[in-house]
């Protein structure tokens, strides 16, 4: 592979003990919370004494003799827009910034730059968790891009933070190339991306926009063509969006360590700024890693699209009115060995359930899906002959009520004992497919279930 040297040197960035070394886990401790509109389990971060104090008048804080391991608070009330550069904590001691006395309501136009940005950050977390009484501490309203970590940040985390009303995207994490070589791949990697339990609605486009969209290719400059740096290490869970003009989620150039997980996307797509922007979660060029136990609602385009590395493993997501297909998968940079779509749940894709376009991988693994739609549009699609597959053990019918859901209209997925899914699937822990939605063991009895949710 071309990029073989690029990719070394973006492992050997990894092996870092550090605070955000959790997340480098493939699998998961303990039961998963059901996605939902709120957070059950919010809980708030004691806050110490603040090293700094942001003030309402500060649009700007240079965080150079800020030092590692601090605490900087920003007061509850409304405020503009803010920038922190050059924030440097370390990967034992990350400088967290967090709201203190109730929520911060960052407010600015439509057309400015940004509600929030961070520019040359490292090793430092945001935390809207500073107040008992407060979900979302940190409440960004207006900005071109929400929320922004751009200009060489790394190593961050962003929780409990509500983004709305933006003219494009809502959280955005990723630094393009320019004609700055140390934005180049092999010279800049962004790592340790931890983006959890965050609300984003109403954006002008994708609600969570990680990563660089032109993995392949990259982009041609003034200084000729240039490629955008990796991604290592993104974990993107438990947030919810509602209404984003494109994709709900959309993570691009993630080659080692992604995971997409117990999100809600809702209502994406609704005002797309180019064709085909209108999906629920897009997996981009070089985004290999897991997407799973998500559930996506009514997506104008795809449900979830993956065009990834090729080492994608897609599993336990509910998938509901999709107007075109329930999963799409295209191989156009594809030098990983599968797609494997597996164990999900797939109601209502106007178009048909899976659709196969992946002509170049190696193989595509289609099994233990329960595909519901109408009759008029087959389950699974294959572009042409050339689409190798290998599908076994889907349920398809053309009604919801035979799954035996103990309350569909209410998102309660869990089976009863009449489900004709139970005890229908093939093993699938060689897979690493080994717990459903609800975080049930697989299998839960003797054999295993088809679709998201064990019995």
């Amino acid at each position: 592979m071309k990029n073989k040297s690029y990719l070394i040197r973006a492992i050997a960035g990894m092996l870092v003990v550090s605070s955000f070394a959790m997340c480098t886990k493939n699998k998961i401790d303990g039961p998963l919370s059901t996605p939902s509109v709120t957070n059950a389990k919010f809980s708030s971060l004691a806050i110490t004494d603040c090293t700094y104090t942001v003030q309402p008048s500060e649009w700007m804080v240079d965080g150079t003799n800020i030092p590692a391991g601090s605490t900087v608070c920003i007061p509850a009330g409304k405020r503009g827009a803010l920038l922190l550069k050059n924030f440097k904590g370390t990967a034992a001691a990350p400088i967290v910034i967090i709201n203190k006395g109730g929520k911060v309501t960052f407010s600015t136009a439509v057309t400015a730059s940004y509600g929030f940005k961070t520019q040359n950050c490292q090793y430092f977390k945001i935390l809207g968790n500073g107040d008992p009484d407060t979900e979302y501490g940190f409440d960004i309203n207006g900005g071109n891009i929400g929320m922004t970590m751009d200009n060489l940040s790394s190593d961050f985390e962003i929780a409990n933070v509500e983004v709305r009303n933006s003219g494009f995207a809502g959280i955005m994490a990723k630094t393009d190339p320019t004609c700055d070589e140390a934005t180049w791949r092999g010279h800049f990697t962004m790592q340790n991306v931890i983006l959890h339990d965050n609300y984003v609605h109403k954006t002008g486009g994708e609600g969570f926009y990680v990563g660089n969209s032109f993995y392949a290719n990259g982009v041609s400059l003034s200084c000729g063509k240039v490629w955008p740096g990796d991604v290592v290490n993104v974990k993107l869970y438990k947030n919810i969006t509602d209404s984003t003009g494109a994709e709900g989620i959309q993570v691009g150039s993630a080659i080692l360590g992604c995971e997409i997980y117990n999100n809600t996307v809702k209502t994406p797509g609704v005002s797309p700024f180019a064709s085909y922007q209108n999906n629920g979660i897009q997996i981009g060029e070089g985004t290999g890693g897991k997407c799973y136990n998500n559930v996506i609602k009514d997506a104008p385009g795809n449900g979830i699209i993956v065009l990834g590395l090729g080492d994608n493993l897609v599993f336990n997501n509910y998938i509901i009115n999709s107007k075109a297909y329930g999963i799409f998968a295209d191989s156009r940079y594809t030098p990983g060995p599968n797609f494997q779509f597996i164990n999900n749940t797939i109601i209502g894709s106007a178009l048909g359930g899976i659709k196969l376009n992946s002509e170049t991988i190696p193989m595509n693994t289609v099994i233990n899906n329960a595909i519901i739609q109408s009759d008029l549009v087959l389950p699974i699609i294959k572009k042409s002959s050339n689409v190798k597959l290998t599908a076994s053990n889907n349920y398809v019918a053309n009604d919801v009520s035979p799954c035996q859901f103990v309350n569909y209209a209410e998102d309660d997925f869990h089976l009863l004992s009449s489900s004709p899914l139970i005890n229908a699937g093939a093993n699938v822990l060689s897979y690493g497919v080994e717990f459903d939605y609800y975080g049930t063991q697989r299998p839960s009895a003797d054999a295993f279930a088809i679709g998201a949710t064990e019995y």
